[in-house]
């Protein structure tokens, strides 16, 4: 039988790649992992690294073993999540995957409240697209996903949701701060900033130009929420965002957020997700409660 010691230690290998990085995370001596992964190499009968110049790869069943040992470890520690739950001893961890868009103004804010409620609770936070989101969820990588345009499954479910209007958004001086409002084509006519076509608000940014009969060419394109602002502040171009992505810029001055004509581009909706077959603990119900009632509140 597999054991608890060698499963974790095999996993932190496959995170790391490295006995060395493996063996300072766990706090303990190279000799003491490399012990566990002869013994699983003998158990299972194949071997799982390969030992390189440029550190450890995982053979084929080194690969299949570190994707069950992830599954095994997660749904264990759920368990003791459930059993403390029983004893009333509030504790556990939350993993969530979110979209970039949202931790200012929505995640840091909620999360920062939850920890001073609940000072026992832990959270993993992880930047992802909606797509992979999902994935994530379906193998118990995370407890939550939290995302603008989340795709429709069976298994995937809403827990709560909200809709935002798009603003055009650029640095002060810029020509479009004078208007009240920004029209599709009138955004056209300007250097843009946007998203790759695989994310939901560029998807649905395009849908609303082809109705429209616009063609929107971004001059930058990126997937870095950051790097989209940091151009923007640079007076580099427009962005086209919901006003919760960009708050504490706008309130300092720093950028400009201008509402796009309401009747060309559908509300962004933003989805609080849960996989539908994974009981879930008091720390991720707490997490869920605080994080929908946050949603409610947004400006829309």
């Amino acid at each position: 039988m597999i054991s608890g010691r060698a499963l974790r230690y095999f996993d932190t290998v496959a995170r790391c790649r490295s006995l060395r990085q493996a063996a300072a995370q766990l706090h303990i001596a190279p000799t003491a992992i490399s012990r566990q992964i002869d013994l699983l190499e003998h158990q299972l009968g194949a071997p799982l690294i390969e030992r390189g110049p440029n550190g450890i790869s995982l053979t084929a069943a080194g690969e299949l073993l570190a994707a069950q040992a992830q599954r095994t470890l997660r749904d264990l520690e759920r368990v003791q999540e459930h059993i403390a739950d029983l004893k009333g001893l509030r504790t556990g961890r939350v993993s969530l995957q979110v979209a970039e868009g949202v931790v200012a103004g929505l995640l840091a804010p909620t999360l920062a409240k939850m920890g001073q409620r609940y000072p026992h609770l832990s959270f993993d936070i992880g930047i992802v697209s909606a797509s992979q989101m999902v994935e994530a969820l379906r193998r118990g990588d995370a407890d939550i996903g939290l995302s603008f345009f989340m795709p429709r499954h069976d298994d995937i479910v809403p827990f709560a949701s909200a809709e935002l209007h798009h603003h055009a958004v650029m640095a002060p001086g810029h020509p479009l701060t004078a208007a009240s409002e920004v029209s599709l084509h009138t955004l056209a006519e300007h250097r843009l900033i946007l998203p790759d076509e695989s994310y939901g608000a560029r998807q649905a940014l395009e849908r609303a130009a082809h109705r429209a009969g616009v063609t929107l060419i971004p001059t930058f394109k990126t997937a870095s929420l950051e790097t989209q602002k940091a151009l923007a502040l640079n007076g580099a171009g427009v962005l086209v965002l919901p006003p919760m992505a960009v708050a504490r810029e706008c309130q300092l001055g720093q950028l400009i957020s201008i509402p796009l004509a309401p009747s060309e581009l559908e509300a962004a909706r933003i989805d609080l997700c849960v996989y539908r077959h994974r009981q879930r603990s008091f720390a991720t119900e707490a997490c869920l409660s605080l994080l929908a009632s946050a949603l409610q509140t947004l400006p829309v």
